[in-house]
């Protein structure tokens, strides 16, 4: 009786090997996390979302011209090379390195698509303005969920406004129709900016 009375007030050598048992588990490093997240979240969507772009810009006819083809390329990569940045501040180590560093390159060659696409043979789209809206009410509607989406909406909604239609019926219905993506792209955008800065502010 008196072994088990002593054996139940007596738990402390239990909750010190416990203890030492799940110290490592309580020694997490999250450094590196930070480039990693970006990498994943930030510039995979991102690339999926440039991708669209340039199927829609090649569909469109804009790759011939060579000029906007490069601009958009420059553009683009400038998101690979915060990436890039971000990975050279925050890696644990250099296999951690090396595989953020393998993720940007891959997403680097897909940014240089239009590169290879310029050089393909590309029918003038007589219907480019309206292929270019369709795409920007697409990213409209995903904007809804992702409000930073609405970026590459105005943008397609910019260039849809600049390109040229062939009868002056058709360039009024969709030039109206551009600038109404455009207002619903910048009053969401601004919105979330907004809110964005006040969190920051608070």
């Amino acid at each position: 009786m008196s072994f088990f009375t002593s054996w139940r007030l007596s738990p402390l050598p239990a909750f010190v090997g416990l203890s030492l048992l799940s110290t490592p588990a309580l020694a997490f490093d999250s450094s590196g996390g930070s480039a990693s997240l970006f990498i994943i979240v930030g510039l995979g969507g991102f690339t999926l979302l440039n991708s669209l772009m340039q199927g829609l810009f090649f569909f469109a006819g804009q790759y011939r011209n060579p000029i906007f083809a490069k601009r958009h390329v420059l553009s683009a990569l400038i998101v690979p090379l915060l990436a890039f940045a971000l990975t050279l501040y925050d890696h644990r180590s250099w296999s951690d390195f090396a595989l953020n560093l393998g993720m940007i390159i891959v997403g680097v060659g897909l940014i240089l698509l239009p590169l290879q696409l310029r050089q393909l043979n590309q029918p003038s789209n007589q219907h480019a303005n309206w292929l270019l809206n369709l795409g920007a009410i697409l990213v409209l509607g995903i904007s809804y969920l992702v409000p930073p989406c609405a970026l590459f909406a105005m943008i397609l909604a910019h260039i849809a406004i600049a390109s040229r239609p062939n009868t002056e019926a058709q360039k009024l219905i969709a030039k109206t129709l551009s600038y109404l993506i455009l207002a619903a792209s910048y009053a969401l955008f601004g919105y979330w900016l907004f809110h964005l800065l006040s969190k920051f502010g608070a």
